[in-house]
């Protein structure tokens, strides 16, 4: 089963390239990630963005949700290869499923020498845990992942959004990635779509850019430091 892909009408297009144009202009960002990028994508989507300083910043999963429900986890990411095609992965979660084996279901605990399988099911559990608390308390009713790839230059970008639902045990088959047991591998319809490395205890979800991901390139310039200052002083005193 493969991801079911979302795609941006023309003019979420054209907002999401005059954001990331206007973000990189501004001389005090050093890049678009984390609030940035979720300045830049509730602009996106007309969504009211919530003033950090004023209400505080969470840990949820979803960084932007919509009245209807509908409620987006977002990544950004660089990563050179911006090919249709090309896979790419990110951590999602720190999974210390040893420590929690009993609460996941494993009376009798776990360690690096246990069944693959089971491994890679408590992994499962332990992400949907987070997943549907999340869901539930955000009342979130159709989860979704919007990722920025981007070069290191920051001028060629592909977006990419995902439906993201919770994950299914059955749907994967685990192994390790090299016999001595470093990084576990969680195959679904071929393709490694988990990966996690005991030593750090981190999970990463690994995605293929699909046909119908938006690229595009931006010819940005970084406005000077002075510039932008007088010009918020300038734009306050109206």
């Amino acid at each position: 089963m493969t991801e079911v892909v979302h795609s941006l009408d023309s003019a979420e297009k054209d907002r999401l390239r005059r954001g990331l144009e206007a973000a990189f202009t501004v001389p005090i960002i050093d890049d678009v990630e984390d609030f940035v990028w979720e300045a830049v994508f509730h602009y996106v989507k007309k969504l009211r963005l919530p003033d950090p300083i004023a209400e505080g910043r969470t840990k949820q999963l979803f960084d932007a949700v919509a009245p209807d429900g509908t409620g987006w986890s977002l990544k950004t990411l660089v990563w050179n290869r911006l090919t249709q095609g090309s896979s790419f992965e990110f951590v999602i979660q720190r999974a210390d499923i040893f420590k929690k084996a009993k609460d996941l279901g494993f009376p009798d605990g776990l360690n690096p020498k246990s069944d693959v399988g089971t491994l890679g099911a408590a992994l499962i559990r332990h992400w949907n845990l987070k997943f549907r608390k999340d869901l539930s308390a955000q009342r979130v009713r159709n989860p979704r992942i919007a990722i920025l790839l981007k070069n290191v230059a920051r001028r060629k970008f592909v977006y990419v959004e995902f439906g993201y639902p919770p994950l299914k045990e059955r749907e994967y088959v685990w192994r390790w990635s090299r016999e001595d047991g470093l990084g576990l591998q969680g195959v679904k319809d071929g393709r490694v779509r988990l990966k996690w490395y005991h030593g750090q205890k981190q999970l990463f979800q690994v995605y293929q850019i699909p046909e119908q991901a938006y690229s595009f390139e931006l010819a940005w310039e970084r406005a000077s430091l002075t510039a932008f200052v007088e010009s918020v002083r300038r734009t306050l005193a109206n």
